[in-house]
């Protein structure tokens, strides 16, 4: 989110979007690579929708290219988008991964995680709901 609103000071209005698509598409394949390594590693699970491995297959042929072109194209805007998702990495170590931190640290995290929410309206605050209002 920093590293967004930092591009968007300095850069212009397409060099964003481009940014954004690139991490867009990339993700989407990721998302495509893990619903095929599910579905080779655990083939007994239930799945409401199912179909054949052929349609994902077909789909990341495509999406590699497309990756591939747009390295090949435009390798400073797929470096930076690389890194805005790279800065992810920190936060979900101190976020996700460390499970034992100090008292300290989990109090300014859920602080910043209620702050959060009620800036964007996302949670209504805790011991209020809908229903009451």
């Amino acid at each position: 989110c920093l590293a967004t609103l930092i591009i968007m000071l300095v850069g212009d209005t397409y060099t964003l979007i481009n940014y954004v698509s690139f991490i867009n598409y990339l993700c989407y394949g990721v998302t495509i690579m893990g619903l095929i390594v599910l579905r080779c590693k655990k083939p007994k699970i239930y799945r409401p929708i199912k179909v054949n491995l052929l349609i994902p297959i077909t789909y990341l042929a495509f999406w590699a290219f497309l990756l591939i072109f747009s390295f090949y194209s435009e390798p400073v805007v797929c470096g930076i988008g690389l890194i805005i998702i790279l800065t992810g990495v920190p936060v979900f170590f101190l976020g996700v991964y460390w499970r034992n931190k100090p008292k300290c640290v989990n109090r300014l995290i859920e602080a910043l995680t209620c702050w959060g929410q009620k800036l964007c309206f996302v949670v209504y605050p805790q011991g209020g709901g809908a229903e009451e209002e």
